[in-house]
Formats: structure tokens, sequence, C-alpha cells
């Protein structure tokens, strides 16, 4: 199985935000929180919505029960219980699993279908834990997330974890298979914004199908469910811009910037909307805000290619190497290291920016 790190969101060209795969707060600050399926059915129904409308990610099966018993019924210890129902979920043979990127599923048919992404597989491993009466739940946490351009969509893909709190300590459950990067900060997720992270999921889905009635519905969800998240507000503006609707995308943005200042995909998109009103002071300011809290290889190229516009080779190049820095397998980064050196005169080490981009660009093809 491939590493499990995305769970998908979107921003330049549009920028969207979704999942795949400080201090730690319960869920943003939002009070009561809620775990389990009677609670979530409460607050579904609180905020307006049919339940039946609404993905509940944690249901579980008989077989699941059965299943997760079969893996840890030696053992009476809660924390190496969940470590051995982990270690089960990877072990040769014992649990075969297709990762699939795009496929954003609840855990009990992530279980039956044996597939999905890593928020799929995390909520999976979230109802198996529950179904033995380990109360599991999702945890966002923060590291260099990564990016991916479809099209005129950049995807911004960050990671979730499952969780469990014993005696006042946190216990995180990661689904790479080799974790390069310590986490910057945790968030625990309750059952009601797991749920916007799905339906959040699902209208980057939709948006990249070309469905926008079904990506704005999803979003509406979302930041119903969850208006203390800022992707599914990400996601609803996209839309909105791309309608024509530049209020009311200004107000989603600003709606994500109120509850995550600083997010540099809303920053990004932003900037895009104050372009589209020939607002440039205003788009550079919210570019160069993005760029300081961003390490998207695209906003920086874009940066950096405003830079060169206005003559500051010096910033330009700052950008690039942040670039280049977290994402040298891209070829757009080194597409654009070749603008630099274009624009610094330096003809040789362009053509071998060039080349490097061409290079990578045909081992992805292959």
């Amino acid at each position: 199985m491939q590493s499990m790190n995305r769970w998908s969101v979107l921003a330049v060209c549009l920028v969207v935000a979704l999942v795949a795969c400080a201090s730690t707060s319960a869920n943003g600050g939002r009070d009561p929180i809620y775990f389990g399926r009677a609670s979530w059915t409460a607050a579904v129904i609180e905020r307006g919505l049919d339940p039946a409308d609404v993905v509940y990610p944690f249901d579980i099966t008989p077989d699941m029960e059965k299943w997760a018993r079969s893996v840890t019924e030696r053992d009476t210890g809660t924390v190496s219980r969940l470590n051995k129902l982990q270690a089960a979920l990877f072990a040769p043979g014992e649990f075969p699993f297709s990762y699939d990127q795009k496929v954003t599923l609840p855990g009990k048919r992530a279980f039956k279908e044996r597939r999905g992404n890593c928020l799929a597989f995390t909520s999976m491993f979230v109802s198996l834990a529950r179904s033995i009466g380990l109360p599991g739940f999702l945890v966002m946490v923060q590291r260099t997330p990564t990016v991916e351009r479809d099209e005129d969509i950049v995807v911004v893909n960050r990671h979730v974890v499952a969780g469990y709190s014993e005696a006042s300590r946190l216990y995180l459950f990661d689904f790479y298979e080799r974790s390069e990067t310590p986490y910057i900060q945790t968030r625990v997720i309750d059952d009601l914004a797991a749920s916007a992270l799905f339906h959040t999921n699902f209208g980057g889905d939709a948006i990249r199908e070309g469905d926008v009635e079904r990506a704005e519905l999803n979003f509406r969800i979302a930041t119903q469910l969850g208006p203390e998240l800022a992707a599914p507000w990400i996601g609803l503006g996209v839309i909105q811009f791309r309608q024509g609707r530049l209020e009311s995308a200004l107000e989603s943005y600003r709606h994500a910037l109120e509850v995550e200042p600083g997010n540099p995909s809303a920053l990004t998109n932003l900037a895009h909307l104050y372009r589209r009103q020939g607002l440039e002071d205003q788009a550079g300011a919210a570019l160069r805000a993005a760029g300081e809290g961003s390490s998207s290889p695209f906003t920086l190229i874009a940066l950096a290619d405003s830079e060169m516009a206005q003559g500051d080779v010096r910033r330009a190049r700052h950008y690039l190497r942040k670039a280049r820095h977290n994402y040298r397998d891209e070829p757009e980064v080194w597409e654009a290291m070749a603008r630099l050196e274009t624009a610094r005169g330096d003809q040789s080490a362009a053509q071998r920016y060039r080349d490097r981009a061409r290079a990578l660009r045909a081992d992805g093809d292959s």
C-alpha cells in the first residue's frame, strides 16, 4: 500500500483545500463536542440538516467487530490493542487494501470494499476501534502538505490520523508507511467536524468532475457542520468565483480567514479575486501574505513571477528557493527557475533548468 498522507482541500489558478490523509484543542474551541452517532444525529438536526443527507463516517458492522476482536483478543491493554489493530492492517496478507486518493468512503464501506484514501482508511480504523469499545477519533495534523495541479485547480493535500485519549495523553496512530516529518500541530476532530471533512472532499471531487451544483451542495453542508473549518469555506468560494459571484466568493474567503487567519489557500484565492477586479495592490499584498505561510510551489511560483515582472530578481529567487526546497520533483518549479535565470541573463543555467523540468515531466508520463 502506498503512503497515505492525503486528506484533500482547493487554491492559484484556483486553490482548494481537502482532506485525503501548539496545544491540542478539542475541536477548534467549539462547545460542546460530539462523539457517537446519537449526539452526532442531534447536532446535525440542530444545524437544520437531515441526517439522511449527511455522511456519518464511523458506523460499524458485525463483520468489523468480529475482525477487530480476532486480532486484539489476546491483549487486555487499551493502547496495546490499538497498536495490534494498526499492525494487523499492515500485516502482509492479513488485510489487503487498495489505496485510491480519489475515493473517500466512510469506515464501514472502506472495510467492506478494501479501498479508499487516507481519510477513508483512518475512518475505518476509528470505526474498528469503536467496535471493540475503544473510542477513537480523527486528528488533523499539520506538516508540509503535498500539492498537485489538476488543470486550473491546485489541490493542497493535508494529513489526518487516528487518535485515542487516555490519562490526559493523546496517542496518535499514523498510516504512513514511513513518517518523514514531525507534526507541527494537532487538532482533534469530533464526529460532526469529521462529517464536514467528508463533504469537503466530496465537494472537491465534484469540482474536478465539473459538477458545480453537487460541489456547492457538499461545501454548503460542510460549512453548516464545521463552520470553524477553513476548507469548506475556501471550496465554496471557488465555486462562487467560477460562477462570477465575486462578492459571495469574497465573503466565503473572509470566513475562511476568520476561522484560520493566514490560511495560504484562502489568501491565494483572495489574490486571484482581487486581480479579477483590477485591484493589483490588494492582490499583491494577499499573495505575499500567502507566500509567507505557504509551501505550495504554485503560490510561490506566482509570487516569483510577480516579483520578476517588477524587476526584483532577488525576491523572486527567495520564493523559488523555498519552492525548490519542498518540491524538487515538481517540473513547474524548474520552469520558473529557468525564467528567473533568463531574466538574469544566464542562458546556460536557464537551459539546464528547462532540461530538468522536461526530464521530470517525462518521468511522470512514463
